[in-house]
């Protein structure tokens, strides 16, 4: 009856103005993993760099094969790939800068309730982290259940195809296990305006003129807007996977800090999670 107090209070207290905001206090929780025990890891930076070296290597070989004058950027697919790589290139950079305590970045961060600003980067990697992992959720779902086979085109890059509707979702999710900063409800309304952006960018490319890469006049058969109705039901389906798929992984990072908590009390007793 307490726990579950506790997490009805910790569950509402989600719902506050303040966070819609990126501030944070402990910021030393955006450059570390959830999982290190010392102020730094070796093991966490080396999986930043590999992570990083991973969605820059995928960006470029899909660049490479997938162009087709131009027509690479106007799937959903590839702006997640290229969301993550800059998330993943930023996230590099920060854990980077906290292993050599690049300006004194250590001592900065560790100042606590004293740290009065979030730091513009920490700022815009939170956001862009919090929009691009349930965005890898959904193409990997959507993908799978509605168009793998259905898209009236040839699949050319099978594996490459594989590593961007699958792949991105297994690496994203690794990464959201691994961090350690909050997961904020609220931020599920920036993460919600993607959809939005993109749904509108399909009907203006549509009414435009534009084609795809075989010439089909839409981005995906799902959002062929010679049927509108099909459009927009696809648009609030999606909109309802990006509410669920925001809550459940709300659920996993509070998951995440008690199982961190529960090893912490096992593994010292005198050691203090991050809470």
């Amino acid at each position: 009856m307490q726990l579950t107090g506790k997490c009805t209070n910790s569950f509402r207290s989600e719902f506050r103005w303040k966070n819609f905001g990126f501030h944070h206090n402990q910021l030393d929780e955006f450059y570390r993993s959830q999982w290190q025990s010392g102020e730094k890891s070796a093991w966490f930076l080396l999986y930043r760099w590999l992570w990083a070296l991973f969605f820059v290597s995928v960006f470029l070989s899909c660049l490479v094969l997938q162009f087709s004058e131009g027509k690479y950027f106007i799937f959903l697919t590839n702006w997640g790939i290229m969301l993550c790589v800059i998330t993943q290139l930023l996230g590099v950079v920060l854990a980077t800068r906290w292993y050599f305590d690049v300006n004194a970045i250590r001592s900065t961060a560790c100042e606590g309730a004293q740290v009065k600003k979030t730091p513009t980067a920490v700022k815009f990697y939170w956001l862009l982290h919090a929009i691009s992992v349930p965005l890898a959720l959904i193409i990997t779902t959507v993908y799978w259940s509605f168009l793998h086979g259905k898209m009236n085109k040839p699949n050319r890059f099978p594996v490459m195809s594989f590593v961007t509707h699958c792949l991105n979702s297994v690496f994203m999710l690794v990464d959201f296990l691994i961090v350690a900063f909050p997961v904020r409800l609220l931020h599920a309304i920036y993460a919600m305006l993607l959809p939005i952006v993109f749904c509108c960018f399909t009907v203006v490319y549509y009414f435009c003129g534009g084609t795809d890469d075989f010439g089909n006049h839409y981005v995906y058969p799902l959002l062929d807007w010679k049927v509108p109705s099909r459009g927009l039901l696809t648009f609030a389906g999606v909109f309802a996977l990006y509410c669920i798929y925001c809550i459940l992984l709300y659920a996993l990072f509070k998951f995440k800090r008690f199982l961190h908590r529960t090893f912490s009390a096992v593994w010292s007793p005198h050691c203090v999670g991050l809470i």
